[in-house]
């Protein structure tokens, strides 16, 4: 049962003096102020955490930032609805909490052609920060080896003669610093100015990511939606959302957990009625085989779940649609294309060796029976080595992406490619790669796609109008 808003306000303020009482064992707390609003900040060896209460609309926001790195591990806010609610995404808080900790070492990796000389530095590095006492952990491998190590690291460091590929790695690995070492602290193995480096850069605040503009687009609906796009990379789930209105951005957000659940995509529902009561329709693009609203993904625990279904019952006067997130993609990007009438995107995240594939015709995706289309799991490619394996790697990645793409082209024949996969940095080298495999006149032009978060909320924004315009016309 829901609480009125007088009862809400109350139950905040018991919310907030109920988890100052916890036992909160090491994690030191204490009670401050975010402007006029109460907050409590937590702090470990690793990791800061804080928790604000809303009193104006009883908004109470959670967040966890890495102190080794200054990455975001956590972040929700919502509206408290019940206590149960409440004290369960306190807990999901406390555990990120204590499981950053348990990482508190700064780990940093070395790299150059062979990994001989920096295999030596990383040596003088340990003995030097086990002087010191500093927790400090340093480690070398072969450029070749880069992009599978690097993603458990907090900082990655070229040696100078490689320093040529910092761009390229620097694309590959999007939250991890990644610099070259001056030749004078290289050429000396000077541990102590390596490590004032280390700590300078690690102190300084992250630079705001330059997001991919997209084109200006002039819509004409002037019903609200509500885009969902959920984006998962190795570490967390990213659940972005954005009101839209005749194309026009009226509120943005985010939440970041370590795994989906129903709960966490109605808390974000919830949290945009209180600003725009108006919504008129939610679009979700998630990752899985979608089939009527029901979503299929064993990595997220969902087996033929009724997503669309659950938030209708919770919200009986919006209207819900659910798509695959490769799909929402594309739709994105077609709709911006004014000389082609196809289009494909391949999706191979991160940590996977499974990708997925959206493609739109004639402005209409192609789901196919049971809406299986494009998941390129099942395409019965053969490759040089365990696709898992070759994942891990840029040439090996290149070599999955390109065969993938190159099915796409033969099955399909799309008029544009598009792909994203960090670890395939250079368009060139991948079309090189394909054209192993077919001639390279059949190849039509391929673009890489940095942004994914802007195609898939704009994506599932013009699925939603597409299909409400659909359904007015059947009518």
């Amino acid at each position: 049962m829901f609480m009125d808003e007088f009862l809400r306000e109350i139950y905040v303020a018991i919310f907030a003096k109920w988890i100052q009482l916890q036992d909160h064992g090491d994690i030191g707390v204490t009670e401050g102020k975010v402007g006029e609003n109460t907050a409590l900040d937590f702090d470990t060896a690793g990791a800061k955490g804080q928790v604000v209460f809303h009193q104006d609309n009883s908004i109470i926001e959670f967040s966890i930032t890495n102190k080794k790195n200054q990455n975001i591990e956590f972040y929700l806010h919502f509206q408290l609805q019940t206590l149960k609610h409440a004290v369960g995404i306190y807990q999901e808080f406390m555990d990120i909490m204590h499981h950053v900790d348990d990482h508190k070492t700064v780990k940093v990796l070395l790299s150059c052609s062979s990994g001989l000389t920096t295999s030596f530095f990383a040596q003088e590095l340990n003995k030097g920060v086990q002087t010191l006492n500093l927790d400090y952990e340093f480690s070398a491998v072969a450029y070749n080896e880069l992009a599978d190590a690097g993603m458990n690291y907090d900082m990655i460091l070229l040696a100078p003669q490689i320093g040529y590929q910092l761009a390229r790695v620097r694309s590959i690995f999007h939250r991890i610093p990644v610099l070259t070492l001056p030749s004078a602290i290289f050429a000396k193995y000077d541990v102590g100015a390596t490590i004032d480096l280390i700590k300078e850069t690690l102190t300084q605040a992250k630079p705001e990511k330059k997001e991919e503009a997209l084109p200006t687009l002039s819509l004409n609906y002037d019903k609200k939606i509500l885009a969902i796009g959920i984006l998962k990379n190795y570490r967390h789930t990213h659940i972005h959302y954005r009101v839209y209105q005749n194309a026009e951005v009226l509120l943005d957000g985010e939440r970041i957990h370590d795994q989906l659940n129903l709960r966490d995509l109605n808390d974000i529902i919830d949290y945009v009625l209180l600003e725009h009561s108006d919504i008129h329709y939610v679009g979700i693009g998630a990752p899985g085989i979608i089939h009527y609203g029901f979503m299929t993904n064993e990595n997220e625990g969902f087996d033929y779940t009724d997503v669309a279904g659950y938030l209708k019952s919770k919200h009986p006067e919006l209207g819900f649609s659910l798509d695959n997130d490769v799909n929402a993609v594309a739709a994105g990007l077609n709709v911006l294309q004014d000389d082609c009438d196809s289009v494909s995107f391949y999706f191979l995240p991160r940590g996977h060796n499974r990708g997925g594939a959206g493609t739109i015709f004639h402005d209409r995706v192609i789901k196919g029976y049971m809406n299986i289309a494009g998941e390129t799991q099942y395409l019965p490619l053969t490759y040089s080595d365990d696709p898992a394996i070759l994942a891990r790697y840029e040439e090996g990645a290149k070599e999955v992406v390109a065969k993938n793409l190159v099915a796409l082209i033969a099955t399909i024949g799309p008029q544009l490619l598009t792909y994203y996969c960090s670890n395939v940095p250079s368009v060139d080298e991948l079309v090189e790669e394909m054209a192993k495999y077919i001639p390279k006149k059949y190849i039509p032009p391929v673009r890489k796609i940095e942004n994914l978060k802007e195609f898939i909320l704009f994506g599932e924004m013009i699925m939603c109008i597409n299909r409400i315009r659909d359904c007015k016309g059947n009518m």
